[in-house]
């Protein structure tokens, strides 16, 4: 049965010379018998820059056994299209790759990891063979397709966040892998935090993957850009009354119904007792932070977790990943450790393939050197759709640049925002930054084109 679905796809290819479906054929899709007559069809390709027909490849053949294969699949009958049977030879592949992996899984490792580690590791395993086949859907009409996007899928576009005058100019689609590189204590996480901050306060949901800081710490650095009470002293619960209010309304509106706790708040001021009520009700759904917290991050890992969340959300508008020099492939090692440049670059192309198969935009840190240049792989920003680099100055300059190295949808432009350190807060006012004011340039002229 299987020769015949191999043999009827090869048959319809060369028939109808239906070369789109041809190079979607991967050679490992077929069984091994029919990997000479493979070559020879790919060398007519080659050499004469189209496919050959059956008669033609009669006489090109030398090997017995593969011209036998030929005439076997010449004697072949059936109406079906090529991507029709196409399909089915790919899923029939996936099926046997997946069982196949799964039974050695079983009975290799199974038996000796958790609940989680075998998740991980069954995502794992479909994230390997999904890299290894086309599973995208067939290209666009150019007959129907449309000059813009729907409104609603317009509607999906974010913004950074960082500088009001910036936003204005560019913002980024569903579909989009943002990247922001900055040395060790740069100000990466800060980043990431108000572009969270930003998309959860335009009433979407933010999933925030974080490796070096726990969820609480990312929590309170959010609270604290939003509600504009300073990070060191909202930590310790250092701040008076009308702060504390304005914590509480933060922290209230995370949860549903829960305006009836927070009027009590406001009388009894106790907001241990109020957070002891609003835990006890439920999480909004479709504006949500929701932050996921694990040391040894991994795409299966993430992936299992935006499988879950974006279906159960239906809202979110980003998801940050702070940060990618951290994210391994998998629960396996690599040849390098997560430093290796080859686990980096793949990483990098799975967020990438993330954000397209979500449609929800995905943002990520990545470390640089003294140079400015990305650390240990340059190629991770091969599949960024926008990569900026952190210049946070000195703190009494009260300022933060992110310089453009990177942009395919629009101008490589730059901006500097005002920065509150005691906040966190990025902007969104547009700020001379130290070498601008050096040179005299005005505030007005900075986005003059």
């Amino acid at each position: 049965m299987s020769i015949n679905h191999e043999s009827a796809l090869i048959k319809q290819v060369l028939m109808h010379q239906d070369f789109q479906t041809w190079s979607m054929t991967d050679k490992f899709l077929l069984g091994s018998e029919y990997h000479s007559l493979y070559d020879a069809i790919d060398k007519h390709c080659v050499k004469y820059h189209k496919l050959p027909t059956i008669e033609e490849l009669k006489y090109e053949i030398q090997d017995g056994k593969t011209l036998e294969r030929l005439f076997f699949i010449d004697t072949v009958d059936t109406d079906v299209e090529a991507p029709l049977i196409l399909d089915y030879v790919k899923t029939r592949y996936v099926h046997d790759q997946l069982l196949g992996n799964m039974y050695n899984y079983a009975d290799t490792s199974m038996l000796h990891e958790d609940a989680k580690e075998a998740i991980e590791k069954f995502y794992e395993i479909g994230r390997e063979v999904e890299t290894k086949i086309d599973l995208q859907d067939p290209t666009e009409s150019m007959q129907k397709i449309t000059l813009h996007e729907t409104d609603d899928d317009i509607s999906k576009y974010v913004p950074l966040g960082l500088n009001a005058e910036y936003d204005r100019h560019i913002q980024f689609s569903p579909l989009d892998l943002i990247m922001v590189g900055g040395k060790r204590g740069a100000g990466k996480s800060i980043v990431s935090c108000n572009i969270a901050t930003t998309v959860y306060e335009s009433g979407k949901s933010a999933i925030y993957f974080t490796i070096e800081m726990d969820s609480r710490s990312i929590i309170q650095r959010c609270c604290s850009i939003a509600t504009g009470v300073p990070y060191s002293r909202l930590r310790t619960k250092n701040i008076d009354n009308l702060e504390w209010e304005r914590v509480a309304t933060w922290w209230a509106n995370r949860f549903l119904d829960s305006q009836d706790a927070l009027q009590r708040y406001k009388k009894e001021r106790s907001f241990d007792k109020f957070h002891d009520e609003v835990s006890k009700l439920d999480l909004k759904v479709g504006n949500q932070l929701d932050v996921v917290y694990d040391p040894v991050l991994t795409i299966p890992k993430i992936q299992a977790e935006l499988d879950k969340k974006i279906k159960e959300d239906g809202n979110v508008g980003i998801v940050v990943v702070d940060y990618i020099n951290q994210v391994r492939r998998g629960t396996g090692p690599s040849r390098a450790g997560q430093y290796d440049w080859t686990e980096q670059i793949e990483v990098s192309k799975a967020l990438k393939s993330m954000a397209q198969e979500y449609k929800t935009t995905v943002f990520s840190p990545y470390q640089t050197d003294a140079t400015g240049e990305a650390r240990f792989a340059k190629g991770i920003l091969d599949a960024a759709d926008a990569a900026y680099t952190i210049n946070a100055w000195t703190q009494e300059d009260a300022c933060f640049t992110l310089d453009c190295v990177k942009m395919r949808s629009a101008a490589e432009r730059s901006f500097t925002s005002s920065m509150d350190w005691e906040t966190l807060k990025i902007g969104p006012a547009t700020v001379l930054n130290p070498k601008e004011v050096e040179a005299g340039q005005s505030d007005e002229s900075i986005y003059d084109v």
